[in-house]
């Protein structure tokens, strides 16, 4: 999905948030955002992942794939722990038909994010839709880190991912955001570090194919 996501300024848009430190479009074009644990539990003082490959269940049917990297720094560690979290957390909501809504606690409840992540969720069910497959999420890293606040930037891939009805039965005609080259892009977020410890998302960008940034989640 790509709730309000807009492709321009990037960077700005995320040198503007670290500075202060401080919706979905009509068909949906890819997600705002997941997390092995919810993501409010993410802290910049607790342990980062391990490299290497997981997959985490969000729903019968529906996994996400995160390729953990090896950060030694706890801070940016922490923060892309929060981000992979948030992705989770969305899919989990999408795949519960809206049973599971974890995915709002690692959201600034004040932020134009909170609003996306909603939209984009609520979206599905207003649609009586969900999804099964397998979202892959990697080349994680953190660009930038000012203060409280920090840039996290992923790729996604969601060729695997089929849009199906509430009962899990696959749609016959599935969205361009589901096939290439829509579905293989890059997302970027600005993170807040708030005053209990927790990264939480703040703003939501992403960069799609043919962009130079987007080019570097092509497999």
């Amino acid at each position: 999905m790509r709730p309000g996501l807009a492709t321009a300024s990037l960077a700005s848009a995320c040198a503007l948030l670290l500075s202060a430190c401080t919706a979905p479009d009509a068909d949906r074009g890819f997600t705002p955002g997941g997390g092995v644990a919810p993501v409010a539990a993410t802290a910049s003082g607790t342990p980062g992942p391990q490299p290497g490959t997981e997959t985490v269940t969000a729903a019968p049917g529906l996994t996400v794939e995160i390729e953990w990297p090896l950060e030694p720094d706890p801070k940016r560690s922490a923060v892309i722990k929060a981000f992979a979290g948030d992705f989770t957390a969305q899919w989990r909501a999408v795949g519960t038909s809206g049973g599971d809504r974890s995915y709002v606690k690692g959201i600034d409840a004040e932020s134009s994010a909170y609003m996306d992540a909603v939209t984009w969720v609520q979206g599905f069910l207003k649609d009586r839709q969900s999804a099964r497959g397998v979202a892959r999420l990697y080349a994680l890293r953190v660009p930038s880190v000012m203060g409280r606040g920090a840039e996290a930037d992923g790729c996604v891939d969601l060729t695997g991912v089929r849009l199906t009805d509430q009962e899990g039965t696959p749609l016959s005609r599935q969205p361009a955001w589901l096939k290439r080259p829509r579905a293989v892009f890059l997302q970027t977020a600005g993170m807040g570090h708030g005053d209990d410890g927790v990264w939480r998302i703040r703003l939501y960008r992403h960069a799609d194919y043919p962009d130079e940034r987007a080019k570097e989640c092509l497999r």
